[in-house]
């Protein structure tokens, strides 16, 4: 980011990165619009360049400013509570809607950006490294002995992600092909707290379900 942009008041900021986020989600990189960016945000053109050099670094920035907020605001102390997986997935699944819900544009954007072909290796490889660090958090100080005693604690952990990496897979095909309505946040955890529920009887001691 330029010093200019760095220097205006964090408010300001979120406004104009938040224009471009809803851009680059709507239409992706190649198609997107510095014009309907600049009105969105309220402001010319040539200020916009005065913050950013082009297209590319404020989709850069945008990316970074993103990522950034959301290891902020939604992983921090993911972890910190010890408890079981299924528990840990669906804590971490409300989260996520909390911050959706506070936060669409950032939410569009990530999502489109994991479908995206625009990006470059660094970037890869930076949505790589945001990709493990939740799996990590996913996975950190977790209570085993929820587990029934006639099931592999590895074998079980295996099974329930397979079983929300098929959920969540679904969810990103109608992502794709329908769009991800986020009105209808509230249907979609209902299903996903529904199978959750079903996963306790089927992996956990009875206490547990």
């Amino acid at each position: 980011m330029k010093e200019a942009f760095i220097s205006l008041d964090e408010n300001r900021q979120y406004e104009i990165l938040a224009a471009a986020m809803d851009e680059f989600a709507e239409h992706g990189f190649k198609r997107a619009s510095t014009n309907r960016i600049v009105k969105s945000a309220g402001m010319s053109k040539g200020m916009l360049y005065y913050y950013f050099e082009n297209k590319q670094s404020l989709f850069d920035d945008a990316l970074d400013f993103a990522l950034v907020h959301i290891e902020k605001h939604m992983l921090v102390d993911i972890a910190s509570e010890k408890e079981g997986f299924i528990e840990r997935c669906a804590r971490l699944s409300h989260i996520k809607y909390r911050y959706f819900m506070a936060h669409p544009e950032i939410s569009r954007f990530i999502t489109s950006v994991f479908f995206s072909h625009d990006l470059n290796e660094e970037q890869k490889m930076r949505n790589e490294k945001f990709i493990e660090q939740r799996e990590k958090i996913l996975f950190d100080n977790l209570d085993l002995t929820r587990f029934r005693d006639d099931i592999d604690d590895g074998t079980a952990i295996k099974l329930i992600f397979w079983t929300i990496d098929g959920y969540t897979r679904e969810m990103e095909h109608l992502m794709k092909t329908e769009g991800m309505d986020f009105n209808h946040f509230d249907a979609y955890f209902d299903e996903f707290d529904h199978y959750l529920g079903a996963m306790r009887k089927l992996y956990y001691k009875e206490e547990y379900q």
